[in-house]
């Protein structure tokens, strides 16, 4: 449960840094690098959580998954005589 409460937290992070850039580049007008850092603040907090996920699939956390697992090739149990491995 704290995994998914701290990728929300992140996340949310992420979300107030582009909006905070956004809001500094209209309000100041290119002047302050206030923008620039609000955007580095972003970029930093992408890349954290990009890690911390990968991290996490990668110590079997989490498990990744799509839209339908079940019909997935990898879910697949390996068949000998299947027509793609000719």
């Amino acid at each position: 449960m704290w995994i998914r409460i701290l990728i929300i937290v992140l996340f949310a992070g992420i979300l107030l840094s582009l909006a905070s850039g956004l809001y500094y580049l209209v309000k100041d007008k290119g002047a302050s690098k206030r923008t620039v850092k609000a955007l580095s603040l972003r970029i930093g907090l992408s890349l954290g959580l990009f890690l911390l996920l990968m991290a996490l699939i990668g110590l079997g956390v989490i498990k990744p998954h799509g839209l339908d697992p079940q019909g997935h090739p990898a879910t697949q149990p390996n068949r000998a005589a299947s027509p793609h491995n000719t």
